[in-house]
């Protein structure tokens, strides 16, 4: 007996040598927040839930063009290539690139796309070997015709002016039963696209209830259905979007009552944007503008255009996101104090 007592000891001492530090791996792999700037951070998550929840944040992000030329007066996309600008303007403009200098704000080029028509541009992005225009604006909730033209990088990398013939990815949403015509009031919208891995990213302008659902198309030319792969209460109406050089950081561009916010996403996996840290910055001081394109310059500096209303003229504005997305302690710029 006393043998037996012995071994079933032993087989408890290994038992538990063996047992507890999984279970401390498991304790330490607990979902939470997982970010000391968030109001619920849980020093004991070990796997951000995407749960964080933040004060609010107001600032008036710094000028970097005041007056944008009439000839981009209605910029609707933006991105950043080898040191300059390009934008284009939505519905009714032509189909054609404008290459901005990072001054003045001045048109250094243009790039017609010669097989293209502009029925309402309202996004650009690129990858390490082409761009693409999103021809899908729908403020009539109706658009059968929503396509992406997709252009070889090397066609704008030129200082003079030019042509290019694009690819096309046509596209309808997977979700959308009802075409009626519901102006500024459908939930079928869409201003913001990036380019992440093999596969273009879309969110969808919602007018009816602020909020945003996510897309993904392929980027080899063809036809597609676009089914939604998450949501989000964006609380407002989301207009431009842009990925970080690293990918590990999203801007999101948009306003509310023509008061204009940004949505930082970071700390998410793979294409899961929605799945981790979600912050809103709101502009103070802007009241009237409407902000509709975001290009990053590097990490966690970028910079988001505004076209021209009744108040404001069309115009740049410079935005840093270390404080918030870089967990490094820095103080707020001095343009932002």
């Amino acid at each position: 007996n006393r043998i037996i007592m012995y071994i079933v000891k032993y087989v408890l001492w290994v038992s538990v040598i063996v047992i507890l530090p999984g279970l401390s791996g498991i304790r330490a792999q607990s979902p939470g927040c997982t970010d000391p700037q968030a109001l619920n951070y849980s020093p004991a998550a070990g796997v951000n839930d995407g749960s964080c929840l933040y004060p609010p944040v107001s600032l008036m992000p710094a000028t970097l063009v005041r007056s944008l030329p009439a000839t981009v007066k209605e910029t609707s996309g933006l991105i950043f290539l080898d040191g300059f600008l390009w934008t284009h303007n939505d519905s009714g403009g032509e189909p054609v690139l404008y290459k901005l200098d990072t001054l003045r704000g001045k048109v250094r080029a243009t790039l017609t796309i010669t097989n293209a028509r502009n029925v309402d541009w309202e996004e650009i992005t690129r990858d390490q070997d082409y761009i693409y225009i999103g021809d899908f604006g729908n403020n009539l909730g109706n658009r059968k015709d929503l396509l992406i033209y997709k252009v070889s990088k090397a066609a704008i990398t030129g200082a003079e002016n030019g042509e290019a013939e694009a690819e096309i990815i046509r596209f309808a949403y997977g979700d959308q039963l009802d075409f009626t015509i519901a102006n500024r009031s459908n939930n079928f919208d869409c201003e913001a696209m990036l380019a992440s891995g093999d596969s273009l990213y879309l969110f969808s302008k919602n007018w009816a209830d602020q909020h945003t659902r996510l897309y993904a198309l392929p980027k080899t030319p063809g036809e597609y259905i676009a089914r939604p792969k998450s949501s989000f209460n964006a609380d407002g109406l989301i207009t431009g979007a842009d990925i970080s050089p690293s990918g590990k950081e999203v801007m999101l561009c948009g306003y509310k009552n023509y008061s204009p916010f940004i949505w930082l996403l970071y700390d998410f996996r793979d294409a899961d944007f929605f799945g981790g840290n979600k912050r809103r910055i709101d502009f103070s001081g802007h009241t009237g503008t409407q902000t509709e394109g975001v290009a990053y310059l590097r990490d966690y500096e970028a910079v988001i255009s505004s076209e021209r209303t009744a108040v404001s003229p069309a115009g740049l504005f410079k935005i840093f996101t270390r404080p918030w997305t870089g967990n490094t302690g820095d103080p707020l710029p001095d343009a932002f104090k």
